[in-house]
């Protein structure tokens, strides 16, 4: 009877899980190619910190070049990954065309989106580095701490902000045409 009810509950776990994977899809992936790209990002800005703490007398040039750096590599790894997630919505898959009309209502949104995001999280970890440099935290340790706390109030603002302006759910009517 315990083996029978086992197997009930996973069908019931199974089928739960996979509706929600089926109704928020687009979002899980956005979710997991902005932590990949923000792991790339993250590790950049970190050598960066300790490298260029060593030439520089400056917190602030410190400060400025480690977000920098940290942000073009999150940038275009992010970029590369959320083109091959989503580049079927905006290509016909006989022709391999692409469809310029979904693509621009893509990039449309997720400029809104990303510069939201990046908003808050260059400005955040910018302020919080600084300060944490200012207190004495070692430039690794103090790009970490930044690293995480600006993350974490970015994927909130571009979770929120995706909903908000619904960036994937225009696309689901649109990918049925191709």
């Amino acid at each position: 009877m315990g083996k029978k009810n086992n197997i009930s509950n996973n069908r019931i776990t199974n089928r739960f899980l996979t509706s929600f994977y089926k109704k928020y899809r687009e979002t899980i992936l956005m979710n997991k190619n902005l932590l990949i790209a923000g792991i790339f990002g993250f590790i950049a800005s970190a050598v960066i910190a300790e490298v260029y703490a060593i030439y520089s007398p400056s917190d602030v040039l410190t400060s400025t070049i480690t977000v920098l750096v940290g942000f073009i590599i999150y940038k275009t790894a992010f970029v590369v990954l959320f083109h091959l997630d989503n580049k079927q919505k905006y290509t016909n898959r006989l022709t391999s065309e692409i469809n310029f009309n979904i693509l621009k209502q893509i990039i449309k949104k997720m400029i809104f989106a990303w510069s939201i995001f990046d908003i808050v999280n260059n400005l955040a970890r910018g302020i919080i580095l600084f300060e944490l440099l200012l207190i004495g935290l070692k430039p690794f340790e103090a790009a970490i701490l930044s690293s995480i706390a600006a993350s974490s109030l970015s994927y909130l603002s571009i979770n929120l902000i995706s909903k908000r302006i619904k960036i994937f759910s225009s696309l689901k009517k649109k990918d049925t045409k191709m």
